[in-house]
């Protein structure tokens, strides 16, 4: 049984293009494609392949996503997904490459492992691990680690009281 990781996940870009993309990945009879086979495709299921090409071993399921179409000519694909392990951070990373038009972003936590982070395509990256060590420290209100920590609601993971967690206002 794997540790799950929970991700946030944002991908915006031109809206044929993410339409096409939500289509893809929606199941389908005699079809077994979902997101991370359709952004970064792998073929038959082998696990050295899967975490090297999408950072996770299996794909994530669409039930948390939700599509829509943006007044401004874009779509958005957004939401919540688990992923076995680790993010699909390389996925990610790929299709960005591949797609220069799109702008991506992958908040995500494991808490069996202890790491929170953020990554985007426009060059964003950050990565904390020791989260449950990390709780016991001051966190500046204003810093992506505060961020998410309220995003994920980190210090209910680990059982420490609100008040225990000190917060810095400066």
């Amino acid at each position: 049984m794997p540790n799950w990781c929970s991700n946030t996940i944002t991908i915006t870009g031109p809206a044929d293009k993410i339409r096409a993309l939500w289509d893809a990945a929606q199941p389908a009879e005699g079809k077994d494609r979902s997101l991370l086979e359709v952004m970064v495709p792998i073929g038959e299921w082998d696990y050295e392949t899967a975490v090297n090409k999408w950072g996770t071993k299996w794909d994530i399921s669409l039930e948390g996503l939700e599509f829509s179409e943006n007044e401004d000519g874009t779509a958005t694909i957004e939401g919540y997904a688990d992923s076995a392990w680790s993010p699909p951070l390389e996925a990610f990373q790929t299709y960005a490459l591949a797609n220069e038009d799109c702008f991506m972003e992958l908040k995500y936590f494991e808490p069996g492992m202890c790491f929170v982070g953020v990554w985007d395509s426009e060059g964003g990256d950050a990565y904390y691990e020791g989260i449950d060590e990390l709780l016991e420290t001051t966190v500046e209100e204003d810093s992506v680690l505060f961020e998410l920590l309220e995003d994920f609601a980190v210090a209910d993971w680990y059982e420490v009281e609100e008040e225990e967690v000190e917060l810095s206002e400066e």
